[in-house]
């Protein structure tokens, strides 16, 4: 199982550089990066690239309603040539919570706008002219003006229902999974592999990854706080909701509900949701805690690649990102 780092885009660019190079040293295999309403994610991953020589940069995931598919497809090609096709790109239908306000777009009709996406994507970085009219993305007539053509960018789908992996499957070279137990890795997998399976490719070569949240700081307490507080923010959110409700945290959601109705802050928030729920997760640590049973668990669930996102424990980010990597420096390379 191949290890990453995963870190937020709102980090000064030259502190971004000093972590890939960090990254890098400590024998990771990637280091990711979001995009919200921070730094150019993509601009993030170019920056991290002449910093470094062998690590992967990726976004996940890039919002498919902000660029244009043309605007990817060279995006894509001029990453892969500056990082020496190092370069992956994450993709996902986002909220239309955010994506309405803030960018003026309109989430429509997310797996079938996923589908043309990564069908006029494919189209362009094979060299070919793209040939799609689609229902809600098109690109028609249009070619890479790019000499000599980098290869192919690997592209990974956000993906948590069961048509948008098997979707992953079928059209992607990966799919990215977010706040899934290793028993949700493991399903979500299956559905992966026989997605590529019905469209007649090899399952093998269609990538899980996942982002796990790990929290480490000398005060485990804190770390613990940390990580429910992530829980709670991504559970209140519909779609990440019912995603954990599915995943059996339900009753757990509503008591961090209810305790955060009554005030509670991170440490109560962390006793609503109970050690289970913590434990199943995310990974809430001291620097002398042994991750081995943690990566075990998502290696034995069928998991390529664990893209460990850092969760800031107090005020000081590249602390808590130097945290992470230390404490799993003993199992990369």
């Amino acid at each position: 199982m191949q290890l990453g780092i995963g870190v937020s885009e709102d980090l000064p660019l030259m502190v971004q550089q000093r972590i890939a190079a960090h990254v890098e040293a400590a024998g990771c295999t990637s280091l990711w990066t979001n995009e919200a309403n921070g730094r150019d994610a993509l601009l993030l991953c170019q920056a991290w690239a002449a910093a470094t020589t062998d690590l992967r940069v990726g976004v996940g995931v890039a919002p498919i309603w902000t660029r244009s598919p043309a605007q990817f497809a060279m995006a894509s090609a001029t990453l892969q040539e500056a990082s020496g096709g190092r370069f992956l790109l994450g993709l996902g239908v986002s909220h239309g919570a955010t994506m309405g306000p803030w960018h003026g777009a309109e989430v429509v009709k997310p797996l079938t706008a996923s589908r043309e996406l990564l069908t006029i994507l494919a189209q362009l970085e094979a060299g070919d002219q793209s040939q799609v009219t689609g229902e809600v993305l098109s690109s028609r007539r249009f070619r890479l003006a790019v000499s000599p053509l980098p290869p192919p960018t690997p592209r990974y789908l956000a993906a948590m229902g069961p048509r948008m992996l098997a979707l992953a499957g079928s059209h992607a070279d990966g799919a990215l999974l977010n706040w899934a137990g290793a028993e949700e890795v493991a399903r979500a997998a299956g559905l992966v592999r026989d997605g590529a399976r019905q469209a007649g490719r090899d399952p093998s070569q269609v990538e899980v990854a996942t982002y796990v949240r790990l929290a480490v700081a000398e005060d485990r307490d804190a770390a613990r706080a940390a990580l429910a507080t992530q829980i709670g923010r991504y559970g209140a959110l519909p779609a990440y909701a019912a995603h954990l409700e599915r995943q059996g945290f339900g009753p757990a959601l509503e008591r961090a509900r209810d305790a955060h109705r009554s005030g509670a802050d991170g440490t109560g928030l962390a006793e609503a949701l109970g050690e289970e729920t913590l434990d199943a997760l995310g990974w809430a640590a001291t620097p002398d805690d042994d991750p081995t049973p943690l990566l075990r668990r998502f290696a034995d669930a069928g998991l390529d690649h664990l893209i460990a996102r850092v969760v800031v424990v107090g005020d000081d980010p590249v602390a808590s990102i130097d945290a992470v990597v230390r404490a799993l420096d003993p199992h990369t390379g």
